[in-house]
């Protein structure tokens, strides 16, 4: 009797320890921006994507790391319905001094970090702006009002012509303080596909957020704020 009580015991164990796996799966973590619930028929894997805008710049990863930023995190998305496929990314970065100084904002490094964020913010709405971006509102980018989680956010569209294909992308941008960081967060969907980018962006906006980062987080990994990861 007790091989079998033990055996039933097992049998019940692997089972919820598979729904854990699944259950994670069904989660997408991304650093500095929050922990999110994947719609269905949406899987996220952990890469960076050759995405088509930033092929002539290296690849997404290295345009973003030449203009500064650090931390990455990166994931390629896949839509999956039937014979239907739609693929798109998201990432993270950490935007902070050097990314300032690429954009010829230094002069800001000594700013409060809620400061330095709405000075990115700015340079990211002229950059899409100029870039011919569609968006609704005064501009891309419109600072939330939360005092708990200080941000910008936006939602435009940009279309991209290579060897005579126009492509029509969708993008969900993100830039969030954590009290010390500043993390940039882009969502690219098919600007075609109504239906998955709006999946995607309700997923955004039903996020959680990371917590803040104190003090006491900061001297746990070193008296340098670049020593946070």
């Amino acid at each position: 009797m007790k091989r079998a009580s033990l055996a039933a015991f097992m049998a019940a164990f692997l089972i919820f320890a598979g729904a854990l796996e699944v259950s994670a799966a069904d989660k997408l973590n991304l650093s500095g921006i929050g922990t999110m619930d994947v719609p269905k028929n949406i899987t996220f894997t952990e890469g960076a994507q050759n995405a088509l805008p930033f092929m002539k710049d290296g690849g997404t990863k290295r345009f973003f790391i030449r203009k500064g930023m650090s931390n990455s995190r990166y994931y390629t998305m896949t839509w999956k319905k039937g014979p239907d496929f739609s693929y798109g990314w998201a990432m993270s970065h950490e935007a902070g001094i050097p990314f300032l100084q690429d954009i010829g904002e230094f002069k800001h490094k000594d700013d409060k970090p809620e400061a330095q964020m709405d000075i990115m913010a700015a340079w990211l709405n002229r950059q899409l702006t100029q870039q011919g971006a569609v968006f609704e509102g005064p501009s891309p980018l419109q600072k939330i009002n939360d005092s708990r989680h200080p941000r910008w956010e936006g939602f435009v569209k940009v279309k991209t012509t290579e060897q005579g294909i126009t492509y029509n992308e969708a993008y969900t941008i993100i830039l969030q303080c954590d009290g010390y960081f500043t993390t940039l967060g882009i969502f690219n969907t098919d600007g075609d596909r109504a239906d998955i980018t709006e999946d995607v962006r309700k997923m955004v906006s039903k996020r959680k957020f990371p917590k803040k980062v104190t003090l006491l987080d900061l001297s746990k990994k070193g008296t340098s704020l670049t020593e946070w990861d």
